[in-house]
């Protein structure tokens, strides 16, 4: 069965492994709990607003690359790793 926010949870497990981080290490930075990371990238739960906000503050990543998944929205050096690296889905 399909994930209902799948789309979601593969960019931000893309740009978590992207980092080299674990889990835990990617939350914390962000100041956010791993267990809310694991139930976003699990795909069955949306990041809140809260959340997002956070990874757009500690990671530069944006809402519109998070939420819809628009590449455009991303820096330059982002952008050039997701063409090297796509998403695996």
């Amino acid at each position: 069965m399909e994930k209902p926010y799948a789309d979601i949870a593969s960019r931000l497990r893309w740009h978590r492994e992207r980092m080299g981080l674990t889990q835990s290490q990617y939350a914390e930075k962000a100041g956010l709990k791993r267990a809310q990371l694991n139930n976003w990238e699990s795909g069955d739960y949306q990041v809140g607003l809260a959340g997002a906000r956070a990874l757009r503050k500690t990671y530069g990543l944006s809402l519109d690359f998070i939420y819809e998944g628009d590449e455009q929205a991303l820096d330059m050096t982002l952008r050039k790793e997701l063409l090297d690296n796509p998403i695996d889905n």
